[in-house]
């Protein structure tokens, strides 16, 4: 294979960056220079980029590794964009200098065909969903604000039919854009007009390799069948695709989640995510499910999956929001705006800092990087400690619409 170095990514006199590795193999390694490489080391940019040299990548485009679905090519404008966000966000608490969130969900509808019996959205405040101007004008935001990956969720976001001029809103040059989306509607001429508008990625939930389950878990007959036309179809069209799934513990103790990877490297899938099951939604009365053996069985998966040399690349959130990786995304590196506009740290925390409609998301983040809570770095998903859901999520009233608003709690 040819060697490959990308030029290095000026970021500015003091920083500079440099990826490097072989085209089209799995593996690819970044490093800095400068005199902020220092500052850079000390920040998420470093066990990024440890992890980057240790497992494989997802996909090349041309010359450019995609190591994750969730993050721009290297290399690329909205790479050094993001570089530069977390360079800020590493300067921020000793210098006034701000930074954006490195990703945000838009929730482009409330509309969903699926019953799920885990479903995230249950109890959501109900509301007329965000125009088109209204979400073209966020996504300019927040891409202004320095934000490189903008993805679509629901309810189900096939259902909106201006999706791909959405999608189009997204200057591909500075951010990447994702949909997820259960299967459940679309037509092969939607697919190929999202990859002509310039969609990065689709992100497909599977919640079982087994058609049975997985229909039964959704409330809908026959949706597994449709889930992998979809991204049957999806890959035809030359689509970056995902699979969207997640651990519980008897996922993790019946060898469920390898047969999800079987059938991900049969279908060419260059992705698989497994989210921990949060007690959030319609089982926010629930305990936490996954126990610390539990997230060390993922991290292990995680390792072990990544290693080989074939396959589709996977990312478990029990091995990415670990205090030696990334920590708790929500509210820091990351922020969920509903079909309604609430905005939120993420889709699992029913907790809600303002409404776009009200006060524009560049206020409602500065509401996130003021409050005592948001304003710092966690190392473990907030919805997943216990002492967090006794401050904020039990003191939720129980007949409340959610997400409900953060400074009611503050204030009681």
């Amino acid at each position: 294979m040819p060697s490959w170095r990308a030029e290095l990514i000026e970021i500015s006199p003091l920083l500079a960056v440099e990826a490097f590795g072989e085209v089209g193999s799995r593996r690819v390694s970044i490093r800095y220079r400068g005199l902020l490489a220092k500052v850079v080391g000390e920040s998420f940019l470093e066990p990024f980029s440890r992890i980057l040299g240790s497992e494989k990548v997802a996909a090349w485009l041309g010359d450019r590794a995609v190591f994750s679905l969730y993050l721009p090519p290297i290399p690329s404008q909205a790479f050094k964009r993001l570089v530069v966000n977390n360079v800020k966000k590493q300067l921020s608490g000793k210098l006034p200098v701000g930074f954006a969130p490195d990703a945000v969900t838009i929730a482009v509808t409330s509309g969903c065909p699926c019953r799920c019996v885990h479903c995230s959205a249950a109890r959501r405040r109900r509301g007329e969903d965000l125009s088109f101007d209204e979400l073209r004008q966020l996504i300019e935001d927040l891409v202004d604000m320095g934000t490189t990956n903008i993805t679509f969720t629901g309810g189900e976001p096939l259902l909106r039919q201006d999706l791909p001029d959405l999608v189009a809103c997204v200057d591909r040059d500075r951010a990447i854009t994702q949909v997820f989306t259960s299967g459940a509607v679309y037509d092969e001429g939607l697919i190929s007009e999202l990859a002509e508008k310039g969609l990065f990625a689709l992100q497909v939930s599977l919640d079982s390799p087994n058609p049975t389950e997985h229909d039964k878990l959704r409330g809908v007959e026959g949706l597994f069948d449709k889930a992998i036309a979809l991204i049957e179809e999806a890959l035809k069209h030359g689509l970056l695709v995902g699979i969207s799934t997640y651990a519980s513990p008897e996922h993790i103790r019946s060898g469920a989640l390898d047969e999800m990877y079987r059938l991900g490297s049969e279908l060419g899938v260059h992705e698989i995510t497994v989210f921990d099951l949060v007690p959030t939604g319609a089982l926010i009365g629930e305990k936490p499910f996954l126990s610390e053996e539990d997230h060390q069985a993922l991290i292990r998966w995680h390792i072990e999956k990544n290693s080989l040399p074939d396959g589709p690349r996977v990312s478990t959130m029990s091995f990415i929001n670990n205090p030696k990786t990334a920590g708790c995304f929500g509210g820091y590196s990351q922020i969920h705006v509903t079909a309604s506009g609430e905005v939120t740290p993420c889709d699992f925390t029913p907790l809600s800092f303002g409404n776009v409609r009200q006060r524009g998301i560049r206020a409602i983040w500065k509401k996130f990087r003021k409050h005592p809570e948001y304003g710092r770095w966690s190392p473990r998903c907030r919805m997943q400690n216990p002492e967090f859901r006794r401050k904020y999520v039990e003191r939720i009233p129980p007949d409340a619409e959610l997400p409900y608003p953060i400074e009611l709690l503050d204030r009681s």
